[in-house]
């Protein structure tokens, strides 16, 4: 069915644009009018024919052509009127309301029957015998049954009129039931299938002539007698005559007045009887009553009605997502900042000589001292009664304060570890491999060794601290120094190669110094195989190094070590 609607349209579409096409090689004198139907294509032109046969005979220089849009198909109507395939439309209010709003149409005239009359209602009815049900009050927990619930005359005038009078149809009803055609309605009613309905005004007079039904069965539930037909709701606009928003107006001048005139019935074919057309009258009552109830343009957006009808499970779901959001962002938020202090225990010391000085210095001459008054102590706890308990007070109190010395000393130390804050960057490592070099350079000439660079022009960026990175290679380069100081070798060669390989940045550094022996204990805190001085020999330098490339996710490892010489590698990823 939705395929051939499809099938239909798109023809309908087709045709107009090839009238279109004629109109133009015919100097743009083709008009055409488009008539809402509810009855049928075949019904619908025997009814308006003739009125466009009227016009035709009025006004020699235009070819109106009629139009017949099934009043269901109001996707079509709204196309057409707003892609200007269409001059003129005849519509009923509601389609009228809806293309005012959507496209701008301009209703000129409203149509009028015999009596005159260009308004209409709904009108409520039951059954006569219905001895308890005298008005819309009495309709509570009764079935009923209307045309559509989209429908002016068949539902919405009737429910608003309801509303108003304190009953709501689709809570207070037993049931409803949406019967389409209204004779249909009627007949329900007549049968006792329902008990009560809604019909358009003048619905039930026309049955009643015809001889379809007796209006002595039926009863009129709030009946309004100043109206010429049967009628139990308030009033509204009969159907339109529109013209649409790029349609000539001087032309619109003259269909008004033609309409208007004595002109429009003797043009005509007297055989028939033509459409009558009254004053435009105001359809905003229209808009107005769309508006309130929320029908037609004036509903709710899909995502608004299934929030109100599903409101309460949203809220839940919104709540509970929101809790499970929260509850995994602070999971996160943990692990990222257990991870961040494991990252910043891990890179606190900014400089290997400062470490060492501060442990070396410091604590050498105390633990020194310590010593000798211990073995002071010795000897004169061993003189027995010639002991001096005085100066054995004193050596024992001096000998605590030391103690405490050296605590307190280990403190700040450990207290300078814990407290350092790192800043991480981005920048390529070629600049710090050269600046280290620079630093050293005196060191490299007053020990006859030759220095070698071989940097990638390509390298990629990490990301780290760069002073951590400096820190790194000044202790690895100096340890490269140190192991050629004492070489026999007659050229001593110091070589740092950078390159880029798998994502990863690659800084190797080559010496030619001697075999390193003790490789197992190489990266273990407090081992030392180099000559213990003042500032060097305490192991730390290489475990801290080790620590500081690991906590960005990279390595330092001996790449290699011979009588030749040795090589350190460090790998750490390319930044994203």
């Amino acid at each position: 069915m939705l395929s051939y609607r499809l099938l239909r349209n798109t023809l309908l579409i087709l045709c107009l644009n090839f009238i279109s096409l004629a109109a133009i090689s015919e100097n743009n004198k083709q008009i055409i009018i488009a008539v809402q139907s509810f009855l049928g294509p075949d019904i619908a032109t025997k009814k308006w024919q003739p009125m466009i046969d009227s016009l035709n005979h009025q006004f020699n220089d235009y070819d109106f052509k009629l139009t017949i849009i099934e009043a269901t198909n109001t996707s079509l109507l709204r196309e057409l009127v707003s892609e200007n395939k269409l001059d003129y439309v005849i519509t009923q209010p509601v389609a009228t309301a809806e293309l005012e709003k959507l496209s701008g149409i301009a209703p000129l005239l409203t149509k009028v029957d015999k009596l005159g009359v260009s308004q209409f209602g709904s009108v409520i009815f039951t059954l006569a015998s219905n001895a308890n049900t005298n008005s819309s009050s009495d309709l509570k927990g009764k079935s009923f049954a209307g045309a559509n619930p989209v429908g002016l005359g068949g539902w919405i005038l009737g429910y608003d009129y309801l509303l108003k009078q304190g009953v709501d149809p689709y809570s207070d009803f037993s049931r409803i039931d949406f019967l389409g055609r209204q004779d249909n309605i009627v007949k329900a009613v007549n049968q006792q299938l329902v008990h009560a309905g809604l019909v358009r005004t003048g619905v039930l007079e026309k049955m009643n002539k015809n001889g379809a039904i007796k209006l002595s069965d039926f009863k009129i539930l709030d009946l309004k007698p100043e109206f010429p037909y049967l009628l139990s709701t308030h009033l509204v606009p009969e159907w339109s005559f529109s013209a649409n928003k790029n349609t000539n107006l001087e032309l619109s001048e003259k269909i008004v007045r033609f309409f208007m005139s004595p002109n429009y019935f003797r043009n005509g074919n007297t055989s028939v009887n033509l459409p009558l057309w009254g004053e435009v009258a105001d359809y905003k009552i229209i808009h107005r009553l769309l508006k309130k109830h929320k029908l037609s343009i004036y509903q709710d957006p899909f995502y608004l009605k299934f929030y109100r009808e599903n409101s309460i499970a949203i809220i839940i779901t919104i709540l509970l997502s929101a809790y499970l959001f929260q509850v995994i962002r602070n999971r996160k938020k943990i692990e990222i900042q257990q991870y961040k202090m494991q990252l910043e225990q891990l890179s606190r010391v900014n400089s290997v000589d400062r470490l060492l000085s501060e442990v070396t210095h410091e604590l050498a001459q105390p633990i020194t001292s310590i010593k000798i008054d211990a073995h002071i102590l010795s000897k004169m706890l061993e003189d027995g009664d010639k002991c001096d308990f005085d100066q054995v007070r004193t050596t024992s109190h001096e000998l605590q304060l030391k103690t405490d010395h050296c605590v307190n000393l280990l403190t700040n130390i450990r207290s300078f570890l814990s407290n350092k804050k790192i800043t991480k960057e981005r920048f390529i490592a070629n600049k710090n491999i050269i600046k280290i070099t620079k630093m050293l350079k005196q060191d490299l000439i007053r020990n006859d060794i030759n220095l070698e660079l071989f940097l990638d022009d390509n390298l990629k960026f990490i990301e780290m601290s760069p002073i951590e990175l400096d820190q790194v290679l000044l202790n690895l380069v100096k340890n490269s120094i140190n192991a050629m100081v004492n070489n026999a070798k007659q050229v001593n060669s110091l070589s740092i190669r950078s390159t880029f390989s798998l994502n990863k940045i690659s800084i190797l550094i080559i010496d030619t110094g001697g075999k390193i022996n003790n490789i197992d204990d190489l990266f273990v805190l407090f081992k030392s195989s180099k000559e213990k001085t003042d500032t060097e020999g305490l192991g730390i330098g290489l475990n801290l190094s080790r620590r500081i490339i690991r906590s960005y996710g990279g390595t330092l490892t001996l790449n290699s070590t011979s009588n030749k010489g040795s090589s350190f590698l460090i790998t750490l990823p390319m930044a994203t």
